[in-house]
C-alpha cells in the first residue's frame, strides 16, 4: 500500500486535512479530550491488510476515544512496543505484562470465554458472587485460573473482558525436545485452553521474542507494533496479517483479560 495512502485513512481518522504529500514530521497529540469517540479508528477497507500510525497519531487517536489524556505512565508503557500497546489498553495500574492465565488454542474458544465472563460481569458481582457465578456456569467452570483472574478490587462496572493475541516460540527452555516443548504448550482437548504457567519470554535464538495483539471490539482489527521505541510503529491490521507466518514463532495464544472500560 503506497504510504501517502496510508497516511490519508489516518488523517481522515483523526479528522485532519488530508494531503498525499510525504510526511516529513508526526502530528502532535491534542491537548486536551473532553468526549469519547468510538471506534479509536474504522475498520480496513476492504483489500486493505494493514496500516501503519507514527505513535503520536495513535496516541491522538486513543485520548479521542477515551476521552481523556493519556499519561506520562501510559505513554512510557506505550513505548515498549506490542506489549505496551496491550498493556495500555487493559488500562490496570497492576498490570505489567499482560496475563496469560485464560488463553487458548483458537481466536473462537477465547472470544467465548469473553462473552461468558461478560455476561457474569453484568450482574456487578462482589467477588463471593463472582466465584459463585463462575462454579455454576457451563462453559467457565471447566476452565483453569477464572476465579484468580479477577481483580477483585476494581469496581466491576468499570471491567470488561477482552482479548488479545500471543505470539512466541515453543521452546522456552533450550535444553527442551522438540516433543517436550509441543507438549508444554498443548492444549486442553475439551476446552482448549493453554497452560501458559511454562512461559518465560524467550526468544527463537536471533529472533524476536514475541508478538502481541490487541482485538479492537469496535472495528474488528487488531492493534500491535513493530518493535519498541526508538523506531516504534504502530500497525492496525487484519487477523490474517496480525497471524501470517513469521520464523521468529511457531506458536500463537488467544488469551483472555479483564479491562477497564474506556
Amino acid at each position: 500500500m503506497p504510504k501517502w495512502f496510508a497516511r490519508v485513512l489516518v488523517a481522515v481518522v483523526l479528522g485532519l486535512g488530508v494531503s498525499t504529500a510525504p510526511m516529513t514530521h508526526a502530528l502532535a497529540a491534542p491537548p486536551g479530550v473532553t468526549t469519547a469517540a468510538k471506534p479509536i479508528a474504522p475498520a480496513l477497507p476492504p483489500g486493505v491488510s494493514h496500516l501503519e500510525w507514527e505513535v503520536a497519531d495513535y496516541v491522538a487517536a486513543w485520548e479521542r476515544q477515551h476521552g481523556r489524556a493519556m499519561t506520562d505512565e501510559e505513554r512510557a508503557t506505550l513505548a515498549r512496543g506490542c506489549i505496551g500497546v496491550t498493556v495500555v489498553n487493559l488500562e490496570r495500574d497492576d498490570v505489567v505484562n499482560p496475563p496469560l492465565g485464560l488463553s487458548f488454542d483458537t481466536f473462537a474458544r477465547a472470544r467465548a470465554a469473553q462473552a461468558a465472563l461478560n455476561e457474569v460481569l453484568a450482574s456487578r458481582p462482589t467477588p463471593r458472587e463472582y466465584a459463585a457465578l463462575v462454579r455454576r456456569h457451563p462453559l467457565l467452570s471447566g476452565l483453569r485460573d477464572v476465579v484468580a483472574a479477577y481483580p477483585s478490587w476494581i469496581d466491576p462496572a468499570e471491567l470488561t473482558a477482552s482479548v488479545f493475541s500471543k505470539r512466541f516460540w515453543r521452546k522456552q527452555d533450550p535444553s527442551w525436545t522438540d516433543e517436550e516443548a509441543a507438549a508444554a504448550f498443548r492444549s486442553d482437548p475439551g476446552t482448549g485452553q493453554v497452560d501458559m504457567s511454562k512461559y518465560r519470554y524467550v526468544a527463537r535464538p536471533g529472533y524476536v521474542n514475541f508478538d502481541y495483539g490487541w482485538y479492537d471490539e469496535d472495528n474488528g482489527n487488531w492493534w500491535h507494533a513493530n518493535h519498541a521505541e526508538p523506531g516504534m510503529v504502530v500497525y492496525q491490521s487484519t487477523k490474517r496479517f496480525y497471524s501470517r507466518p513469521l520464523l521468529d514463532f511457531d506458536a500463537q495464544v488467544y488469551s483472555v483479560a479483564f479491562a477497564r472500560v474506556p
